[in-house]
C-alpha cells in the first residue's frame, strides 16, 4: 500500500491557516508558513472573529484584507482585495485532487473568489453573506492537471475592495493515482481472495 499512501500525501503546506498563532482575533502578514502575498495589502489570518467559526482547525483567511492592522483606524477608503499563492512540486501531466472552504463573511453581500492552479482558471465563486450570523462553509473539489514541473496555486479576492469579505480555510492537494499505479492497483484488486 505504499503506492496508495505516496498518492494521497497532503501537498501543501499550511492549508488550514493554523500557522502563525497570535494574540487577538486577527492580525495582517506580509507572508505566512507555506503562503505568500501575491497582491493587495496583506494577508489577513482570522480566529474567533464576532465568534465565527473556522472551517479546519481555529483559523481562516480573509482575502479582502486590512491595510493597517488591528488599532490601525478606520475602515474609509483602505484597499483590500488580495491575492496569496503557493508554488508546489508536480509532475507535469500529473492530476490532483483539490478541496478547499469558501464562505462569504457573514453580513457581506459581495464575495467573490478567483482559483487558479497554474495558467488555469480552476473556479470563479459567488456568494453573499447578507442575513448569516456566523460562517457558511462551502467545500468544493476539483480535479487539477499540471503542465510543468512546479505549479502555483492561487486564491484571489474579486469583489469590491473594501477589507471586507472572501473567507478561505482548509485548502488541500492530493495526487491522483496515474494510468501506470491504477495498472499495478486494478489487477491486485480484481484478483479473487481466498477465504482461510
Amino acid at each position: 500500500m505504499l503506492c496508495c499512501a505516496a498518492a494521497n500525501a497532503e501537498l501543501l503546506v499550511n492549508g488550514d491557516f493554523e500557522d502563525p498563532t497570535f494574540n487577538g482575533s486577527w492580525q495582517i502578514f506580509d507572508s505566512i508558513p507555506g503562503w505568500q502575498l501575491d497582491s493587495g495589502p496583506s494577508i489577513e489570518v482570522q480566529h474567533g472573529v464576532n465568534g465565527w467559526t473556522a472551517y479546519s482547525g481555529e483559523q481562516w483567511i480573509e482575502l479582502d484584507s486590512d491595510e493597517n492592522g488591528p488599532g490601525g483606524g478606520s475602515f474609509g477608503g483602505e484597499q483590500g482585495s488580495s491575492a496569496i499563492s503557493q508554488d508546489i512540486d508536480t509532475e507535469p501531466g500529473g492530476q490532483y485532487l483539490l478541496t478547499f472552504a469558501f464562505s462569504p463573511r457573514p453580513g457581506v453581500n459581495d464575495n467573490r473568489l478567483l482559483v487558479e492552479f497554474g495558467d488555469e482558471v480552476v473556479a470563479e465563486l459567488f456568494a453573499s453573506g447578507i442575513g448569516l450570523g456566523n460562517t457558511n462553509w462551502q467545500v468544493f473539489e476539483f480535479v487539477v492537471t499540471s503542465s510543468s514541473d512546479i505549479t502555483s496555486l492561487r486564491f484571489s479576492d474579486l469583489s469590491q475592495s473594501n477589507t471586507l469579505g472572501t473567507f478561505i480555510d482548509g485548502i488541500s492537494l492530493t495526487a491522483l493515482p496515474g494510468p501506470a499505479v491504477l495498472g499495478v492497483l486494478l489487477p491486485l484488486l480484481l484478483t479473487p481472495r481466498r477465504r482461510r
